[in-house]
Formats: C-alpha cells, structure tokens, sequence
C-alpha cells in the first residue's frame, strides 16, 4: 500500500516537473522572439532613417546638380530640367529662385505652350506670395483661347481673394 502512494506521489511529481519545463520553455521562446522583432525594429527604424539622411544629401546634390545643367544648356532638355528644377525650389518655398528660373526659360524658348504652361506656374507662384497684381498681369496678356479658359480660373480666384 506504502508503494502505491510513492508511486502516485512520484508520477505527480514527474508531472509536475515536465509541465514546469514546458512552462518555463513556452515562457523563454515568448521573451526571446519578443526581444528579436523589437531589435529588429530597432534596426529597421536605423536603416529607415538613415535612406531618409541619404536621400536628402542626394536630393541637395541633384538640384546642384539640375542648376549646373540648366546654366549651362539652352536646350528642350534643360527647359525640362529647369521646370523640374523650379517645382522642387517652389516645394522648398524658394519663390525667388523658382521665378527667377523661370522667367530663363521663358526668355530663351519659343514654343507657345510651353510659353503658356510657364506663365501658369508663374501665375501660381505669384497667387501663393500674394502678389495678385502681378498674376493678373500675366493673366490679361494671354491670347490663346484654349488657355484663356484655364486662366480665368485663376482669375476669379484672385478676385474673390482680392475684395
């Protein structure tokens, strides 16, 4: 009868032990897969910020870059490349330097439609420095149709923003 008892009392035990293993390894496989994916956004967040610092070193090289270009070519593509070049300063909150961009590409092309385009961005330019007399300047010396209706959106903006 004293053997039965020890028995039980030794299988309990038994039991009790592998379910205290199994326990305390459910627990360290929780704390460490827990340690890992918050290194690993760690890392993440490193590598993430450190593309967004490269980015913005490139972003500067470039527009030096579109300015070089631009200065020294007097052709479609460094028209292109001075419009691009005129958005990001726009963006940068340049306005000088965008209209001054600009009014470059305007002196030295003769296409009508890019003509019209680059007035429209000037007119932009001028509406968010608040300059209305300026934009409605350029407005009044459109001539084509096509685009007369485009800026006479921007018309009516101005003179509801004016009164």
């Amino acid at each position: 009868m004293f053997d039965i008892k020890i028995k039980k009392f030794n299988i309990k035990k038994k039991i009790f032990i592998i379910l205290f293993i199994l326990f305390s390894l459910l627990t360290c496989t929780f704390l460490t897969i827990r340690y890992i994916n918050k290194r690993k956004i760690e890392i993440t967040r490193k590598e993430f910020k450190k593309i967004v610092d490269d980015f913005k070193i490139k972003k500067n090289d470039l527009i030096k870059k579109e300015k070089l270009f631009f200065k020294k070519q007097n052709n479609i593509y460094s028209h292109l490349i001075g419009l691009n070049l005129a958005k990001n300063l726009f963006f940068k909150k340049k306005y000088k330097e965008s209209i001054k961009i600009l009014k470059e590409i305007l002196v030295s092309t003769s296409d009508i439609n890019l003509i019209n385009f680059i007035k429209l961005n000037l007119v932009k330019i001028y509406i968010k420095k608040k300059k209305f007399s300026l934009a409605l300047k350029i407005i009044h010396h459109i001539d084509d149709d096509i685009w007369k209706s485009l800026f006479n959106k921007y018309k009516k903006y101005i003179t509801s923003h004016m009164r």
